[in-house]
C-alpha cells in the first residue's frame, strides 16, 4: 500500500479517536467558543488534532519511519546522502507543534500576569 493511503488510514483513525473524546467529554459544538470565559476547541479541531497527534505518532514509531520522502542514500559522496525521512518529517511537525504551544502558553502568561497587577483592560 503506498505511504500516503496508509498516513490518511492512521490519520482516520486518529480523526475518530479525537470525535469520540469530542462526544465523551460534551465538546460537540462544531468550532471553537467561550464557555464560562473558557475557549474550548469544539469538535472539528478536537478531531483533527486527534488526527495529526496519530499520523506523528505512527511516523515517530511506525514500519516508515526511516523511509526517505526526499533524497535518500545514492553513490559514494556524503551529500548525496542527505535525505528526509518520514521520521524527521514528523518530528517537525511534533516540535512545531510544541514551539507553538510554548509560544502561546508566554503570551496568556504575560497576559494573565497584566490583568492581575491591573495593568491590562477587560
Amino acid at each position: 500500500m503506498e505511504l500516503w493511503i496508509l498516513s490518511l488510514i492512521v490519520f482516520g483513525a486518529g480523526f475518530i479517536g479525537g470525535s469520540i473524546n469530542a462526544s465523551v467529554s460534551g465538546n460537540l459544538h462544531p468550532f471553537p467558543k467561550r464557555m464560562y470565559g473558557v475557549l474550548t476547541p469544539g469538535f472539528i479541531v478536537t478531531a483533527i488534532t486527534s488526527g495529526i497527534a496519530a499520523f506523528v505518532s505512527w511516523g515517530l514509531y511506525g514500519p516508515f519511519s526511516t523511509a526517505y520522502i526526499v533524497g535518500g542514500p545514492s553513490g559514494t559522496v556524503a551529500s548525496q546522502n542527505a535525505g528526509l525521512t518520514l521520521s524527521a518529517l514528523v518530528s517537525a511537525v511534533l516540535i512545531g507543534v510544541g514551539g507553538s504551544r510554548w509560544l502561546t502558553n508566554e503570551a496568556e502568561k504575560r497576559m494573565l500576569k497584566r490583568k492581575v497587577d491591573g495593568q491590562g483592560s477587560s
